[in-house]
């Protein structure tokens, strides 16, 4: 190759590197274009992780917009589940619920009553101990039937997973959940609806397959408080 050629291929490999830079203003740095998420791969890497899930115990600091003056003031609630059909939840200075297959207690601490439910059929109790977790405990799968679903990947690398229901008149408008793809758990969750304010869920621990005894959720009535059983229940949120 004569040195007319070597210098042409020199400079046809330089320019177009010079001209990159120079478009680049000083300071930043490039970063390499990220793909979209695979939406339906994390779901599967979620459910799975659900699959192997035979107890928890998740702190869950609970926030509802616009409730309080302080917007900062959260709820700390303490989760504590059982498969198939066990659920414990304890708020910090406040009431506490248990289920243990068909029956639940909701124990007041602040009028010392305990409301004794029973729960008619499977279908209730999955329902009840659902809404009772925020479907912390549910199938990935059974939740997301009849909506749509797209995901982004955040600077941090954690996958922000949104969820719209398909129909119009649906009371919840919108889930958002921030996922650690380390251990496709939900670190963070807001649940938007038609009928209140947003409320947001914050999960500062998760602990799985601790081996739980069922004696954690072998109802005790409190010293002191009073038993009141209602007829019936269709289930009730912790908001």
């Amino acid at each position: 190759m004569n040195v007319a050629c070597r210098k042409a291929l020199k400079s046809a490999i330089i320019l177009p590197v010079l001209f990159l830079t120079a478009s680049v203003p000083a300071g930043e740095l490039i970063r390499p274009v990220q793909r979209q998420p695979d939406i339906d791969r994390i779901i599967y890497e979620m459910e799975e992780v659900r699959k192997n899930i035979d107890d928890l115990v998740a702190v869950v600091d609970h926030t509802v917009a616009g409730r309080t003056a302080d917007p900062r003031e959260v709820t700390r609630i303490t989760l504590t589940y059982k498969a198939p059909d066990k659920l414990k939840t304890e708020v910090a200075g406040g009431r506490e619920v248990l289920i243990d297959g068909g029956r639940m207690w909701i124990y007041s601490p602040d009028i010392g009553v305990v409301e004794a439910y029973r729960l008619k059929d499977e279908d209730q109790r999955r329902a009840t101990i659902h809404e009772m977790s925020w479907g912390l405990t549910s199938p990935i799968r059974i939740l997301l039937r009849g909506t749509n679903r797209s995901a982004a990947i955040l600077d941090d690398g954690t996958y922000l997973v949104t969820v719209i229901p398909d129909q119009a008149e649906a009371e919840i408008e919108r889930i958002q959940a921030w996922v650690d793809p380390r251990t496709w758990l939900i670190g963070k969750m807001t649940i938007s609806t038609r009928s209140g304010p947003p409320v947001e869920l914050e999960i500062s621990e998760w602990q799985i397959n601790a081996g739980l005894p069922d004696s954690l959720f072998e109802f005790r009535l409190p010293e002191g408080a009073d038993l009141f059983e209602p007829l019936e229940t269709g289930g009730e949120t912790l908001q």
